[in-house]
C-alpha cells in the first residue's frame, strides 16, 4: 500500500489515540498552515489535532480524491464534526509536499472560512452575503 492510501486511510479513521502515529506520517519539522493555524514541528501540529479534539464532537475526514507524484499529493476532502449538538461539514483541500523519507515536511489546507463557517454565524452570516453581494459579477 503506497503513502497516500495509508495516510487518507489514518485521517478518515482519526481518533485521538491517533495523533500517537504521526510521525510515521509527518516529518518532525512540518510545516502546517490552514486559515487558523500556522505551525512549525510535529509536536506543534499535534496540538493542532489535540485542539481540534478537545473543541469538536466525533471530528473525522472523507477523502473524496488524490491526486498524487512522487513530490507530493493534493487531496480533497470532507471534514464533518459536531459543534454544540450540530453537525456541520467543511469542503477543502490538503496540498502535501514530501521530503527524501515519503514523509509530509509540507502541508497547506485550503478551505472557504466565508463560506463553510462566517456563513453560518447568525449575524455576521447578514454581513458576508452584503459582503460577496458587492463583490460579485452579477
Amino acid at each position: 500500500m503506497n503513502t497516500i492510501k495509508k495516510l487518507t486511510l489514518w485521517y478518515e479513521n482519526l481518533k485521538k489515540e491517533s495523533l500517537n502515529e504521526l510521525d510515521i506520517f509527518y516529518d518532525e519539522n512540518v510545516f502546517f498552515k490552514d486559515p487558523f493555524n500556522e505551525v512549525e514541528g510535529i509536536d506543534n501540529l499535534r496540538n493542532v489535532f489535540v485542539h481540534m479534539f478537545k473543541t469538536l464532537d466525533n471530528p473525522h475526514f472523507v477523502i473524496i480524491d488524490t491526486i498524487e507524484n512522487s513530490e507530493g499529493a493534493f487531496l480533497t476532502w470532507d471534514f464533518i464534526f459536531v459543534l454544540k449538538g450540530k453537525e456541520s461539514k467543511i469542503h477543502g483541500s490538503s496540498h502535501l509536499k514530501f521530503n527524501e523519507d515519503k514523509r509530509i515536511g509540507y502541508q497547506r489546507d485550503y478551505w472557504d472560512v466565508g463560506q463553510e463557517v462566517l456563513s453560518k454565524i447568525r449575524y455576521i452570516k447578514f454581513l458576508y452575503g452584503l459582503f460577496i453581494k458587492k463583490l460579485a459579477a452579477s
